[in-house]
Parts: C-alpha cells; structure tokens; sequence
C-alpha cells in the first residue's frame, strides 16, 4: 500500500490502541473518543487504496502492450518502408505516403 495511506492508517490503528487502553483515564476526563469511527476509516482507506493499487497494475498492464504494439509498429514500418526507399528516389516516396527525407 502506498506509504501515503499506510502513515495515517498505522497512527489511527496506534491511536485506537491507545483509547482502548485508557478508557478509564478518558472517562475520568470526559473524553469520548469513537473508535468505530476511526476503525470504519482505516478500513475504507485500505480498501480504497486496495483498489488503487490494482487500477494502477491494470494501467501498468495496459501500458505495457500498448508499448509492445508500438515496438512492432515501427518494425512493421522499418519492413515496409525500406524496399520502397531503396527501389525508388525520394521524389516518388511521398506518393506511398512516405514523408522522410532520408
């Protein structure tokens, strides 16, 4: 999980800890502190950052084959390309849709 959920889930976590450690002590105050609260949050951060975390492998995973797709398009155009350039001049490339200048 990021180190930017992580922090503040492990404080709340040491935090409810603590309270539960200390009811008495809060009581004698009158310090109400609702660890329901804090725990439902942890708990949704983890699961957000849960999903977050998968969303971003899935666009590491998307990412990839589109730069593997690119790689062979530009080896398929270097393939295509070359008996053109090698067989005609460079006037006539523009007709295959060539615009290259070498």
């Amino acid at each position: 999980m990021n180190k930017i959920y992580s922090e503040p889930i492990a404080k709340a976590e040491s935090l409810i800890e603590g309270v539960c450690n200390q009811t008495e002590l809060l009581a004698k105050k009158g310090i109400v502190v609702d660890v329901d609260i804090l725990r439902q949050a942890c708990r949704a951060l983890e699961e957000a950052g849960a999903a977050q975390d998968a969303a971003e492998a899935k666009l590491k995973e998307a990412r990839d084959a589109a730069h593997e797709c690119l790689e062979k398009l530009k080896e398929a155009l270097v393939v295509s390309k070359t008996p053109i350039k090698q067989n005609f001049s460079p006037e006539v490339w523009l007709s295959f849709g060539l615009a290259d200048k070498k």
